[in-house]
């Protein structure tokens, strides 16, 4: 019974390589003449297009090097904007973070804010920074030196301290960190500006701060 059983496999193991050597042998042959044959009707076709329709022809060609042009240049802009992203500069990546605060301070005053102070201490309560605005208004700010995910505890525990006990006018998150989904649509329902890595490399090679939000509603 089992000798019967070996003997079948070996004769169907032995139709598969038939076939496949049938494939490969005669059917791959035959599929690339297909394949040759309608490449090259097309061509003929499309020459014979050409030489009645000149003018239509030439205005596809320009339509088609358009468009792959504008598409060349989105992907450029992508591209440009990712590396931007990664790229921060002056050793950002390796700064502690009392380093890093200091580092954001020194881009405020550049960048139009004034009385710019570093207040971050172990018991600081979450501002980091205090400045004012151009326009004016208080600015608190918390930096986040980090290579991995702000969450949405950071922003809880900003977003319990700016306002009330620090007075906030405006409150804003620095890091170069990656911000989670949920962390930035806490931030946005409760009114906090967040710089994540992409803005803050657009802020430094810019020297344009990131634009403020409207005054927030009591």
């Amino acid at each position: 019974m089992a000798r019967t059983a070996r003997q079948r496999e070996r004769q169907r193991r032995a139709r598969v390589r038939r076939i496949k050597r049938f494939l490969r042998k005669r059917v791959h042959p035959l599929v690339w003449l297909v394949v040759a044959a309608g490449v090259g009707y097309g061509l003929f076709e499309a020459y014979r297009y050409t030489r009645r329709n000149p003018w239509q022809v030439g205005l596809g060609a320009l339509a088609v090097a358009a468009v792959a042009a504008g598409i060349w240049y989105l992907v450029y802009r992508l591209r440009k904007a990712r590396r931007r992203g990664r790229r921060l500069g002056s050793g950002i990546d390796t700064m502690t973070g009392p380093e890093f605060e200091q580092y954001v301070a020194g881009l405020m005053r550049r960048t139009g804010f004034r009385a710019v102070q570093v207040t971050g201490q172990a018991a600081d309560l979450g501002a980091d920074i205090t400045a004012a605005a151009p326009d004016g208004r208080l600015v608190v700010v918390q930096c986040k030196r980090y290579t991995g995910s702000v969450g949405s505890p950071h922003v809880q525990r900003l977003n319990g301290t700016a306002w009330t006990i620090h007075r906030a006018e405006v409150t804003m998150l620095v890091t170069t960190g990656r911000v989670t989904a949920h962390a930035l649509d806490l931030a946005v329902r409760c009114g906090i500006m967040v710089v994540d890595r992409p803005a803050l490399a657009s802020w430094i090679s810019s020297n344009q701060p990131p634009a403020l939000p409207r005054q927030r509603q009591p």
